[in-house]
């Protein structure tokens, strides 16, 4: 198997996504919980756009210019 544990990463994600889809919209997850959520869940940061980008990889290709969508040269 190429990922370890898949599946049950791949259960939880569609727990979140089906707590997004309540009838009642005051019954969904804010954005900002649904993104804690799936770090939780996967153990990483998703989203390196904020201010801890430089927890997530030392890559230069994870600047916030990249997060913005401008280049700077």
């Amino acid at each position: 198997m190429r990922y370890k544990d898949i599946e049950e990463e791949m259960v939880g994600l569609l727990q979140i996504a089906m707590s997004c889809t309540a009838a009642s919209p005051d019954q969904r997850p804010r954005m900002s919980h649904v993104v804690k959520m799936i770090e939780d869940l996967r153990g990483v940061e998703v989203s390196p756009c904020n201010d801890t980008a430089e927890s997530v990889s030392d890559s230069p290709s994870l600047s916030e210019d990249a997060c913005a969508g401008t280049a700077s040269q």
